[in-house]
């Protein structure tokens, strides 16, 4: 494939017999010479590279310069077809295996060919000017293969890392399918004897007196099976997640809704909560309980972020095609490295819950042809955006 390039690129530069010849006339004068102009180029090397290029080693660096200098060396011969070049050892190639940036090598490469011009004409040759031009007609020739070789290499360890990325998502995802198997299954039995328990404990807290001692202990235990019941519904939902039956919906009139069911939660009745833009204008296809769920897991997350006193704010707007709901705190954000996760099935950075919810929302949010996308700086606080075709 060499061989082709180097034709191409031969009739584009120019490159004849003529030239051939011309730097077979140089290969004896330049012989002595090959050494300093390869430490030359080394030395540029080193000076912008010195960090990672100390990694390879003595060895390895006589090993690179005496390839620099064979490749000088046949550079002055007269071999200058299609077959020689496929036969080439590829300097580009071989930098590109120590990582050495491409624009440090043409640096490089631009005071090799400065400092064999500077020779040929110290030396006072005969048509140094013919041989001149000669040389870098060739020298674009190299830096064009050399540069190819960049592109092969770097296509090459792009898909090496997709997919290398695509084998650990596959893992991920049949690790994640048994897991949601399992779930599924411990979900469905945990789920009537919960329903039972909350029952009995209600018919007890009846027969009881308002200052009964064990009224508050009965209230607490029903509020830990709701916790129980909201993360065995979560893994039902993300084990065996439903299409959305839409219909035109109301999108402020669902935002008020998830509100209202939220009022009495903890952690709103600890932040102060405003709402911009519920207009009653703004009417979406979308599966109201599905819906409602999204809102409602987003609203309840900013509260959960605030600190006594904090703020949450839920905005809707009209784009064009779309509706736009944005949910905001100024609670205490998240670090780049857990805000990148957050999507994650199971992943949670808080004691309590299942690590579902936004996956969840995710989930729905796309079935229903939206997006949602999180913003999150530390001790500022946490933006999602969420956008429904409208």
């Amino acid at each position: 494939m060499t061989g082709e390039i180097f034709e191409d690129l031969r009739k584009y530069v120019g490159f004849d017999l003529a030239d051939a010849r011309a730097l077979a006339e140089l290969a004896g004068p330049l012989a002595p010479f090959l050494r300093e102009m390869t430490d030359r180029f080394y030395e540029v090397v080193d000076r912008h590279f010195k960090s990672r290029w100390a990694g390879v080693g003595a060895d390895s660096l006589d090993g690179f310069k005496k390839t620099l200098q064979e490749w000088l060396t046949q550079l002055l011969s007269n071999a200058h077809d299609a077959s020689a070049y496929e036969e080439r050892p590829d300097i580009g190639r071989a930098h590109v295996r120590v990582g050495l940036p491409q624009h440090l090598l043409f640096a490089a490469m631009a005071v090799l060919r400065l400092a064999l011009v500077e020779r040929i004409e110290s030396l006072q040759l005969p048509e140094a000017g013919r041989k001149i031009a000669a040389l870098h007609r060739i020298l674009d020739i190299e830096l064009a293969i050399i540069n190819d070789a960049y592109r092969e290499d770097s296509t090459r360890r792009i898909q090496e890392r997709e997919h290398a990325q695509y084998q650990q998502r596959l893992s991920e995802s049949e690790h994640l399918a048994s897991v949601g198997q399992l779930a599924a299954s411990l979900a469905h039995e945990i789920k009537n004897p919960l329903a039972g328990i909350s029952g009995a404990i209600q018919i007890l807290g009846a027969g009881l007196d308002a200052k009964h001692p064990h009224k508050e202990i009965l209230t607490e235990a029903l509020r830990q099976i709701d916790r129980l019941d909201a993360a065995v519904k979560d893994l039902l939902i993300y084990a065996r997640p439903k299409p959305p039956n839409a219909t035109k919906q109301s999108l402020d009139a669902i935002i008020e809704r998830a509100l209202i069911l939220l009022r009495e939660e903890p952690a709103f009745r600890r932040v102060q909560v405003h709402c911009k833009g519920l207009d009653g204008e703004h009417r979406v296809v979308v599966d109201e309980t599905q819906m409602q769920q999204v809102l409602s897991n987003l609203l309840l997350n900013a509260a959960d972020a605030c600190e006594d006193g904090g703020e949450v704010t839920c905005r809707v707007r009209q784009l064009p095609a779309k509706i736009r709901v944005i949910v905001e705190d100024n609670g205490r954000g998240m670090p780049a490295e857990v805000l990148a996760r957050v999507f994650e099935p199971f992943f949670t950075t808080r004691a309590k819950g299942t690590g579902l919810g936004l996956s969840i929302c995710k989930r729905i949010v796309e079935a229903h042809g939206g997006t949602i996308d999180i913003q999150s700086v530390v001790g500022k606080g946490t933006r999602v955006i969420v956008e429904i075709p409208s």
